[in-house]
């Protein structure tokens, strides 16, 4: 039996049963599978499951549906398929339908010739900033007056050992 499988938030492990023919998908109560979320529209998509073949559209909905990361108005669903509506992701457990192919988007590739460098702006991609800058000027006499205290501090115990 086809069915989505919620992927992402209070969705997730989630199953819902797609029936033959349409099935409504969205916000508000009178859809066949409630998506009580934000970025689902009232109406969002209606998917409509025919045999061996099923078919995603898309109502107009606010935050639009994808397959696969793209975006879609009308587009048939096969197994395995990723399906997002707004934020909500699906994955299409349906062993009857045909796998789909894959489309892979063409990427251009730039060549660099000799060695690589990172730009002059770049910064730190750390999460928790900039790495602080060593000073070592700043350390060098941090550590010069705690051995001057620390000479200090021997000196008045041995003064003190010695005069009592």
């Amino acid at each position: 039996m086809a069915k989505l499988i919620g992927m992402t938030g209070d969705f997730k492990g989630r199953e819902y049963p797609l029936q033959d023919g349409a099935t409504a998908v969205g916000r508000k109560s009178d859809n066949n599978i409630l998506l009580d979320h934000p970025t689902i529209s009232s109406h969002h998509c209606r998917i409509v499951l025919e045999g061996s073949s099923c078919t995603l559209q898309d109502l107009g909905s606010t935050n639009g549906s994808r397959i696969n990361s793209r975006d879609v108005q009308e587009s048939e669903l096969h197994n395995k398929d990723l399906l997002q509506l707004g934020s909500v992701e699906f994955l299409v457990d349906a062993p009857e339908l045909a796998a789909g192919k894959t489309d892979y988007v063409q990427g251009d590739v730039e060549v660099a010739e000799g060695a690589l460098e990172a730009p002059q702006d770049f910064g730190s991609i750390s999460p928790f900033g900039e790495p602080p800058q060593e000073k070592p000027g700043l350390w060098l006499f941090l550590t010069g007056i705690l051995g001057v205290l620390a000479v200090v501090a021997v000196v008045a115990f041995l003064a003190v050992l010695f005069v009592y």
